[in-house]
């Protein structure tokens, strides 16, 4: 496929892969226009509104799912989609069928799927994952064991219980492509202890999770201003003192990199105490590039890198653009 650049959803409201260079230089599908989960640190579904308001003057910012017209006349595939940029694909009951209609065709062409959701793995989702489960590349969000936590910070989304029942059905799948669990992002000051992470590792190892993907929250100007002003987020907004290199170019702060490399060194061995793998999202800070960790956090990528290395023998070396 040609990395066409189609910015945005449609206007026309059409679910469609789309090249997205934000997203790890790849492919991307979405569900909806908004997200029902409304997790206060999310920049790309908001963005997207915006966006889509200035087009459509009229549109009041309510949560729309996109038509299936236009995918399912597709023929053409790339080798990998992510689900879902700026939405989740397990929204709400709507946004789940037309996931369902989504996967099938997908898998049906032998697409790998990156699967990111905090939403609820309903029993029709889970059979089409059954499909071709090699396939389902899924990383269960979760950053916080503490429900009033998750319910100031992602207001709409299911319980951590919830999430946990997510993974318990989800390791039961034989074959399954990848399973992780996504502590990202982590706010500072509130996510970011020994003692949350232990019990986030210790809770997903004992399902059969061998991998968690960690990475700390960015924000805009704006954003970490406005945090400040809530009794709540004030002390993580002011902890996001630095500016950082992400794959978007944005102006986005986070917590200084050396602190972050430091509280990631320790959440690591957490992590490698209790036989599960570390890694770290390379997009959202680049500088992962150049320390020890795993930061390429998609399993499928990680697999065609290191296929490559065996191919090109001694010396090789390859950045993400050359993973699509």
């Amino acid at each position: 496929m040609d990395k066409k650049i189609n910015w945005g959803i449609a206007v026309d409201l059409q679910a469609d892969v789309r090249y997205e260079p934000n997203a790890c230089k790849g492919y991307v599908l979405d569900v909806s226009l908004g997200c029902p989960h409304h997790c206060i640190y999310c920049l790309f579904s908001p963005l997207e509104i915006r966006v889509y308001k200035l087009q459509n003057p009229k549109y009041k910012g309510d949560i729309l799912p996109l038509r299936l017209d236009k995918f399912r006349e597709r023929k053409e595939f790339p080798p990998a989609v992510y689900m879902c940029y700026s939405s989740d694909p397990l929204g709400n009951g709507e946004l789940v069928q037309s996931t369902v209609k989504i996967l099938n065709k997908l898998l049906d062409n032998n697409v790998n799927v990156f699967f990111i959701s905090k939403g609820v793995f309903t029993d029709d989702v889970l059979q089409v994952i059954k499909k071709k489960p090699e396939l389902m590349h899924v990383q269960v969000d979760a950053a916080n064991t503490d429900e009033e936590r998750n319910r100031i910070i992602e207001p709409g989304a299911p319980s951590y219980s919830q999430r946990l029942e997510n993974i318990k059905k989800l390791s039961g799948i034989e074959g399954l492509g990848g399973l992780s669990i996504r502590i990202d992002p982590m706010l500072p000051e509130i996510d970011d202890t020994e003692e949350n992470i232990a019990r986030l590792i210790d809770d997903v190892s004992k399902l059969g999770v061998k991998e968690a993907v960690m990475g700390y929250v960015v924000l805009t100007k704006a954003m970490r201003e406005s945090w400040k002003r809530n009794e709540y987020t004030k002390s993580c907004a002011e902890a996001l003192c630095e500016k950082t290199p992400t794959i978007s170019e944005q102006e986005l702060f986070s917590i200084p990199f050396d602190l972050k490399t430091k509280k990631l060194a320790v959440f690591e061995e957490i992590c490698r105490a209790r036989g599960v793998k570390m890694s770290c999202c390379g997009c959202k800070d680049e500088r992962y590039k150049a320390t020890s960790f795993e930061w390429i956090c998609h399993p499928f990528n990680r697999k065609r890198r290191e296929e490559l290395a065996a191919s090109a023998g001694p010396g090789f070396h390859m950045e993400v653009e050359h993973l699509k």
